[in-house]
């Protein structure tokens, strides 16, 4: 059995059982949230040129938008399309960084409701299990899109969720956020693979284990869902 770093990749694609028991014996987070860091800082740099005025464009008319004055947002608008590379590096890192502090936070969450639902397991092997799976919907999802972001200039439209199967859907559009949000298909896979670590590391059974993955993760999307919208 393959438990080198390369092996732990390929099992999280092949044989997502096999990683899990792997992470349960020895979670290695660290390793899997430094490339973790590092998918998402080579992200965010490459696309910000993109990402960033294409999310004005469609806050532009949300409630937060309108109160700036129009020479305001057309000089943050310019910048957004040519910045600066310090400030590019800058928000690079700190989308790295805050894509890692969110995996560690929802692993801690993740233990949390699965001691509660019965499980036996360490919040080290809780934080493991959410920083490996979380390499598909970031690191694995990011490469997937990367190249038609690039290729269509847009973030938005790149979507692998029921977004992209609905006639008319716009990117500023209520319901292309919420499909976007709840039904995106490398968060889901992320998901399955999330059920099937907290079941045989923490020793849960099946609907145990999925009620404490999929009921924190609903209400925390759910809870930022509706924020983003609120401003829309």
């Amino acid at each position: 059995m393959n438990d080198s770093f390369g092996g732990r990749l390929v099992d999280l694609v092949l044989h997502p059982g096999r990683l899990m028991d792997n992470v349960g014996a020895a979670p290695r987070w660290p390793a899997a949230g430094l490339l973790l860091f590092l998918a998402m800082i080579g992200f965010a740099w490459l696309t910000s040129p993109i990402s960033g005025p294409e999310q004005m464009e469609v806050m532009r008319d949300s409630k937060f938008m309108r109160m700036v004055p129009e020479e305001q947002w057309q000089q943050q608008y310019e910048q957004s399309m040519h910045p600066k590379p310090v400030s590019r590096a800058v928000a690079a890192v700190g989308a790295g960084f805050s894509t890692w502090i969110m995996a560690l936070v929802f692993g801690l969450i993740l233990g949390f409701f699965a001691r509660m639902g019965g499980g036996q397991g360490t919040m080290k092997q809780a934080i493991g299990i959410v920083t490996w799976s979380a390499l598909i919907p970031f690191t694995l999802a990011s490469l997937v899109k990367l190249p038609l972001i690039l290729a269509t200039e847009s973030i938005f439209r790149v979507t692998f969720s029921l977004a992209s199967v609905v006639p008319g859907l716009e990117p500023g559009d209520k319901l292309f956020t919420v499909l976007s949000s709840f039904t995106d298909f490398f968060t889901i896979w992320g998901l399955v693979v999330l059920v099937i670590g907290f079941r045989r590391v923490f020793r849960m059974s099946q609907g145990a284990a999925t009620t404490a993955v999929v009921l924190p993760w609903l209400l925390l999307t759910g809870a930022m869902t509706a924020v983003g919208l609120l401003f829309m």
